[in-house]
Order: structure tokens, then C-alpha cells, then sequence
């Protein structure tokens, strides 16, 4: 694989129907790189990607440990489908079986050490059993850097890979876990911290995580527990605490720097999610005695 083709974007489906096999071993001959060695802490003894239009089938006994995730198509094992976003790990000295079913694409990596049956885990991952994960970015990014390093193969590269792995084992434990929850949107919660004080739209936001405005709206309050409008109230209101504590600035102008060109409005906000008004929120927390509203009734 060149160094373009390692750019592509296996986490779209453009970028699916570009991906095509390849392989990249730690030693110089293909039959070195099943085995185990636990002399090193971990070592990846290969890794590579397969996307075969036509059907396919293998079976085998690894020295090692052999982790696969599917991202397109089904591969049938003796116990059960392999669909996208599963992820398996055989352990070392199983036998494993399978075949495709149609075009299937899937990436995959040998690793092996004295701390691999504790890495795998701690990652919470049972061997020999299948978890679904979904179509996780943070997962293919690593595998993506990890072809990268074995084109490379300098002197950091080696542990570079080490780290590399690590990385596919945790988040693939942190994503097992969350029972194939898809990620965070970290892109639109990163933007809405950035940009609060201006008008955001939930189309943009959805452009940024590459979803439609209905997956991001799920996705988001599967993740935060709130809509994205909700998300950017929490982080106006949340700033304007701070410039009422920390500034002297009139009510209007907090408004205004937070987002709110209207400061009634803002007030309303304001006072539903904190309980009380931006004025007394400033008494309180600088401990301003609080002024009884001037009375004209006649003795």
C-alpha cells in the first residue's frame, strides 16, 4: 500500500470500497510471523486489512493472538455471524474457522508477549467470543497509523506500534463495554465549546460529525444526557456564572458576551437553569446584601 492510499478514510463507506488487502509483517518471511514469543512484553508480529468482493474462506491455529473487526459484510464462524462492527479475538492455540458471505472487509492484526493475555484483559475482552463494537474512528485511525509504522519501519517504529496496539485493545474494551454505543461527538461538543457566544445550528454541527441532524440529536444525548440546544444553554449559562462572579460587568453586557443580544431573554434562560435571576446569583455569590424592594404604603 503507498502512502496515499494509507490516508483514506476506512471509516466511510467511499473509503470502505477503497480499502484493499494488504499485509505487513514484523519479520522478513511471511511463515516467522506465527509464532510466540514471550521474551518481549508485546510485539506485533503482523497486521493488514482484507476487502475481497469475491467469497472466501480460512481455518487455522495461531501461536498467537488474532484479533479481527469486521466493517462491511458477514463472515460466518462455526458458532455464529461475524457482522460490521464485531470485533473477535482468538485466542492462541484456538481453532479458528470461517468464510465470507459476498464482498466482506475487515481489519486485522497478530500480537503476541508475556503481557498480551493481560492486556486483552483489561480491556475487558473475552477471547473466542464475539462483542459488537460498531464502526468506531478512533479504532480504524490506529490501524491506519499502525500500516503506516510497518512501512516505516524505523527505530522508533517498533514501539510506536506497541503503543498503537495498546491503543486498539482499550478503546475496543471502552467500546465493548458500552455495548457498541457509537462514539462521542466529540467534533460538534468541541465546536459548541469553542463558539457558544455565536449562533450555532444543529445542520452544521450534523456536518461536522458527518450524520444526518436526526443521528446527532440520538447520539448526543446518548452521550450527555441532553439535545445539543440544551448543550449550548448549559455552556452559556455556565459562563455567564463566571462573569457575574468575576467581573462587574451590567447584565447586558454578560448577555451579550455569552451569546444572548436580547437580555430579558437571557434572564428567563438564566433564572430556569440556575433558580434564580443574574442579579441575585451576583448577591449571593459575592455575598451583596440584597436590597428590600422600595415600599410606598402610607401609615
Amino acid at each position: 500500500m503507498d502512502k496515499q492510499t494509507a490516508k483514506i478514510d476506512f471509516s466511510t463507506k467511499q473509503g470502505r470500497d477503497s480499502m484493499h488487502t494488504q499485509t505487513y509483517f514484523h519479520t522478513k518471511y511471511e511463515s516467522d510471523a506465527n509464532r510466540k514469543n514471550d521474551r518481549v512484553p508485546l510485539q506485533v508480529n503482523c497486521v493488514g486489512a482484507v476487502s475481497e468482493e469475491a467469497s472466501f474462506s480460512n481455518r487455522g491455529v495461531r501461536h498467537d493472538h488474532y484479533y479481527i473487526y469486521v466493517l462491511e459484510g458477514k463472515m460466518i464462524t462455526d458458532a455464529f455471524p461475524l457482522l460490521p462492527g464485531d470485533v473477535i479475538i482468538f485466542e492462541p492455540g484456538y481453532t479458528y474457522q470461517y468464510k465470507s458471505e459476498g464482498k466482506t472487509t475487515y481489519l486485522w492484526v497478530h500480537y503476541t508477549g508475556f503481557e498480551a493475555d493481560s492486556l486483552t484483559k483489561s480491556a475487558s475482552f473475552a477471547p473466542n467470543v464475539r462483542q459488537h463494537i460498531g464502526i468506531q474512528e478512533d479504532i480504524i485511525a490506529c490501524f491506519q497509523k499502525l500500516f503506516r509504522e510497518f512501512m516505516i519501519h524505523d527505530e522508533a517504529a517498533g514501539q510506536l506500534s506497541l503503543c498503537l496496539l495498546r491503543e486498539i485493545l482499550l478503546f475496543t474494551g471502552r467500546y465493548a463495554g458500552a455495548g457498541g454505543k457509537s462514539s462521542a461527538p466529540l467534533a460538534a461538543m468541541e465546536y459548541i465549546h469553542r463558539h457558544f457566544q455565536e449562533s450555532i445550528n444543529i445542520d452544521s454541527l450534523a456536518r461536522l460529525e458527518r450524520m444526518s441532524c436526526t443521528s446527532l440529536r440520538s447520539i448526543f444525548k446518548q452521550h450527555t444526557g441532553v439535545s445539543p440546544n440544551e448543550y449550548i444553554i448549559t455552556q452559556r449559562v455556565s459562563a455567564a456564572c463566571q462573569l457575574l462572579s468575576q467581573t462587574d460587568k451590567s447584565v447586558s453586557a454578560v448577555a451579550a458576551d455569552v451569546g444572548y443580544h436580547d437580555q430579558y431573554y437571557f434572564s428567563r434562560i438564566f433564572k430556569k437553569k440556575v433558580g434564580m435571576s443574574p442579579l441575585k446569583y451576583r448577591a449571593v455569590i459575592l455575598q451583596i446584601p440584597i436590597k428590600a424592594p422600595f415600599s410606598t404604603s402610607m401609615r
